[in-house]
């Protein structure tokens, strides 16, 4: 699907050259006139230069780029335009989309993957939805743009991935843009002194608050975290591993003094995971402890309340404090509003079962099913501070009961086919990669419990290209256990 350089040959290495020539030379000449607008015709030629070439590697490179990129808010129309990354994505697609269709590059055993056909479902109910949406508009821009970023990096992902070396392509580069983001972000927050008040904003303009910041951030804790370990495993010189290891340092301090709770909880929660498949515990062993956990947490509910009640540390700038505030449901502002929105979520899908409200239209449509009793200093009418700060709850109000069993089907058969490969491998390589999205996708979909950003591209982008590398590496690994049981005698 890309000419990689060591198979250009002598005239497209010489037209290569002579594109890079006249760039340099148009950007000196724009220099020294004062034109500076001309500035960016050279860099733009050399980014549709470099995507026909290698398409490839440009989504990838431009995928990572995603912790970079600046957004501009509203173009008119409601519309906004994520730079420079999604003027790229549009032509990477148009060139993706071509290829696919005079290849035929479609794998029937990427269909028949259970994460592809919940994905499928998913996508398909979204639009279903939207047809019976409330807000008809918001929810067709809704749910283009969450089959924009599915169709380009989990089923053409799905295409790229399938080629192994990809995916530590993508992830490096990943992770050195994150590092980026962050040591910039750092260096900011410094001035600060790192406080909490500071940290809410401080990730501007890269990011519009220090929660989706944070979430970001714990995609690259595992990825940086092997990397660091595994140095050999991955061709890497062996006086990588402390330099590495120095930057995890900063990334964890990063996310300390983002003062994001639910980030904090998630890695503990991933860490977990990873203790239980140390354990080898079957993954449906755990998914009946979740549902007993969950069906006993809603029969003693009452009792649950009354007990965290107790607790009447407020958020803190010192951490202690900070992290004792988690549970604190009678006067923390922050968690009493996110109770509030999961009530509000409740209420509504009771009155649309089926359809919910639509697509995007949560943050629209709450208000009027707000309890006085229930409204906190930080309630709004109209929903302009935050979703329905879950993932799960949002998909229940805006797309029905059945649009979020689709969205937990994704979230399970991507968490079960991670499980199938970590205990079945027989390459530690591919079980290090699995645990690198892996357990980074578990710090995501933890963390949606509480959050739900999915529809930023921000974090759109690693959560549909790490599923589209979990089912990728599964094909690739079943694929190797049938060659090992051909040969074995």
């Amino acid at each position: 699907m890309q000419v990689s350089l060591d198979r250009l040959d002598s005239r497209s290495k010489s037209r290569l050259f002579l594109v890079l020539l006249l760039a340099v030379s148009g950007m000196v000449w724009a220099t020294m006139a004062s034109v500076f607008w001309v500035l960016l015709i050279p860099p733009a030629i050399l980014v549709v230069y470099a995507c026909v070439l290698y398409t490839e590697k440009a989504l990838l490179i431009f995928g990572a780029l995603t912790p970079l990129a600046i957004n501009i808010e509203d173009l008119g129309g409601g519309l906004g335009l994520s730079l420079p990354t999604e003027p790229v994505y549009i032509f990477l697609f148009v060139l993706l989309g071509i290829h696919v269709y005079k290849e035929r590059a479609v794998n029937l055993l990427y269909l028949k993957h259970p994460v592809v056909l919940f994905v499928s479902l998913y996508l398909a109910w979204l639009w279903i939805a939207t047809l019976f949406s409330s807000m008809p508009v918001v929810s067709a821009k809704f749910s283009l743009a969450r089959t924009w970023y599915i169709t380009l990096f989990f089923y053409l992902g799905l295409l790229i991935f399938s080629n192994y070396e990809r995916i530590h392509f993508y992830l490096k580069w990943f992770t050195v843009f994150t590092l980026v983001m962050v040591g910039y972000t750092l260096a900011m927050h410094a001035q600060y002194d790192f406080s909490r008040s500071a940290s809410y904003g401080i990730s501007w303009p890269f990011f519009p608050d220090h929660g989706m910041y944070a979430a970001a951030m714990a995609y690259v804790v595992f990825v940086l975290l092997i990397y660091a370990f595994y140095v050999r495993q991955f061709n890497m010189p062996l006086a990588a591993g402390p330099v590495l290891v120095f930057l995890l340092v900063v990334l964890l301090f990063a996310i300390l003094v983002s003062f994001t709770r639910a980030t904090w909880l998630s890695l503990i929660v991933a860490m977990g995971t990873y203790l239980l498949t140390r354990f080898r515990v079957r993954f449906y062993w755990i998914v009946l402890a979740f549902l007993v956990v969950g069906l006993t947490a809603i029969l003693k509910q009452n009792d649950i309340q009354f007990a965290m009640e107790a607790n009447k540390q407020g958020s803190s700038d010192e951490l202690e404090g900070h992290v004792k505030s988690v549970s604190n449901i009678s006067t923390d502002p922050s968690n009493l509003e996110r109770i509030n929105r999961w009530k509000c979520a409740a209420r509504m899908v009771s009155e649309r079962p089926i359809f919910g409200f639509g697509p995007g239209t949560y943050v629209f449509q709450y208000g009027p099913f707000q309890k006085s009793s229930e409204l906190t200093i930080i309630s709004t009418q109209s929903g302009d501070l935050g979703d329905a700060h879950s993932e799960y709850f949002s998909a229940m109000s805006e797309t029905g009961f059945v649009g979020m069993f689709f969205w937990l089907g994704i979230v399970f058969a991507t968490l079960s086919s991670a499980f199938s490969i970590i205990y079945t491998t027989t390459s530690l390589k591919i079980r290090l990669t699995t645990y690198m999205v892996f357990l980074g996708l578990v710090a995501y979909h933890s963390h949606a419990v509480l959050n739900n950003y999915s529809q930023y591209d921000k974090l759109a982008v690693p959560l549909w290209a790490f599923t589209a590398i979990i089912v990728a590496l599964d094909i690739r690994n079943k694929r190797l256990l049938r060659a090992e049981k051909v040969i074995t005698p």
